[in-house]
């Protein structure tokens, strides 16, 4: 479920083995791994040795999410240094929001520091790992920027049967150690609520794993009976706290004060909410940016925003008042940094499209500016490239994260479900 910095083992005394964090001898429980050794590297959690790993894979997992050298705060302007002291003590205002997404430099860089260091702080260094299953590329919408947009006729649509999904997500659970998975799809009126109840039902006896729903915007009928069913969560983006960008995007079909009232009844109905924004569409300001980054404080309890990325044949794809790529990484960068600051505790993914635009290094940066969840396609092979949501979609094997960030054991599942539980009592 998590992938956490590794740790050498300096000492042995029967089975309980002394490690450093942080530059601190740290004694923990190592009943679970025989046959160590002083100078083998391992994995923990909670004050228990979950894995043996190897060094060369130690060096690659502590490249990835270990920081660089500190920055020199003497040169940081008194106005930066006050508004970090002021995310201490309370939230930040609006004004105060912008110019933290407005910041340059050496101080773009203290930003994402600070919220790496709240990030280890609240949560250590434990980077969930998560997985989704893209079971249905048709949707009944035309927002100007999605790919899957109904008008869409220049892509192959495809619909996994729900045997299929089920199947999918068991074998995530049972072979790969999944504890938390998303089922997504484009809005399709193909799956009724009884469909995705029964899918739903189906993978919670087979298995145990929390299930999150990505379904657009059913009605609170349908919601409530996938809640009974078992869902534990809900990824539905707000995409814009601007109601005129919104009506932009959706000139037809979608209505603004609509996506408010679903927030509201999910969180009635104790769904656990991920949503969030996009970053650099057309016409988009810091204003809004920093109403976006206060709206999801509002609603979320898991934070999901990222870049837009342009999709074939959409209206939006050729826009001339597009973003530059760089620029809408270093805004969500940026966006990531500042909820870190307003939501310590809170996860916050690294979404694909920021590794779509940013390619290898979209993962450790995000990381490195306070994020602190991964969401891994498990979508099967064939269906895969179909959901084009946007053009050349990020794919890389996960198999180091895979290996040593999903343990099948009990402890990962309590402790994911203590976390959310206490993010919904928060």
């Amino acid at each position: 479920m998590c992938l956490t910095i590794p740790a050498r083992i300096r000492k042995l005394k029967g089975t309980i083995a002394v490690i450093q964090d942080r530059g601190v001898d740290k004694e923990i429980n190592a009943a679970l791994i025989p046959n160590l050794k002083i100078g083998d590297w391992i994995l923990h959690l909670s004050g228990l040795a979950i894995k043996k790993i190897s060094s060369g894979d130690a060096v690659q997992i502590k490249e990835l999410l270990e920081t660089g050298r500190p920055i020199d705060t003497s040169k940081l302007s008194s106005d930066f240094v006050n508004v970090i002291k002021t995310s201490k003590i309370r939230n930040l205002t609006k004004e105060e929001i912008v110019f933290l997404l407005n910041v340059e430099g050496l101080e773009k860089k203290a930003l994402f520091s600070e919220a790496n260091l709240i990030r280890q702080t609240y949560l250590r260094d434990f980077i969930c790992i998560h997985g989704i299953i893209e079971f249905s590329n048709y949707c009944r919408n035309d927002c100007l920027y999605c790919g899957l947009r109904k008008e869409n006729k220049n892509f192959k649509r495809y619909r996994m049967t729900p045997e299929e999904i089920v199947e999918t997500a068991e074998e995530a659970v049972r072979k790969k150690g999944y504890k938390l998975l998303v089922l997504q799809s484009g809005e399709d009126p193909f799956y009724t609520p009884a469909m995705l109840c029964e899918i739903i039902k189906k993978i919670k006896k087979r298995c145990r794993v929390f299930i999150f729903v990505s379904v657009g915007e059913r009605d609170y009928q349908c919601y409530k009976k996938m809640k009974q069913a078992g869902a534990s969560g809900a990824l539905f983006r707000f995409e814009t706290s601007n109601f005129r960008l919104f009506k932009k995007l959706h000139p037809r079909g979608k209505n603004f004060e609509s996506r408010f009232k679903h927030l509201e009844f999910m969180k009635k109905l104790g769904y656990f909410v991920v949503t969030g924004s996009l970053v650099g569409l057309a016409g988009q300001t810091i204003e809004d940016l920093a109403d976006d980054v206060l709206t999801t404080k509002k609603w979320a309890d898991m934070a999901s925003l990222g870049p837009y990325a342009p999709a074939a044949d959409t209206p939006l794809s050729n826009s001339r008042f597009l973003l530059s790529s760089s620029k809408k990484i270093e805004l969500t960068l940026k966006m990531i940094a500042v909820l870190r600051l307003l939501m310590k505790e809170t996860k916050i993914p690294v979404v694909t499209a920021l590794e779509t635009l940013a390619g290898e290094s979209g993962r450790k940066k995000a990381l490195l500016a306070g994020a602190n969840s991964l969401m891994f396609n498990l979508t099967p092979a064939k269906y895969r490239p179909l959901y084009k949501i946007y053009d050349r979609k990020f794919f890389r094997k996960e198999n180091l994260w895979e290996k040593y960030g999903l343990f099948k054991n009990e402890e990962s599942y309590k402790m994911l479900e203590e976390r959310m539980q206490k993010s919904l009592k928060d």
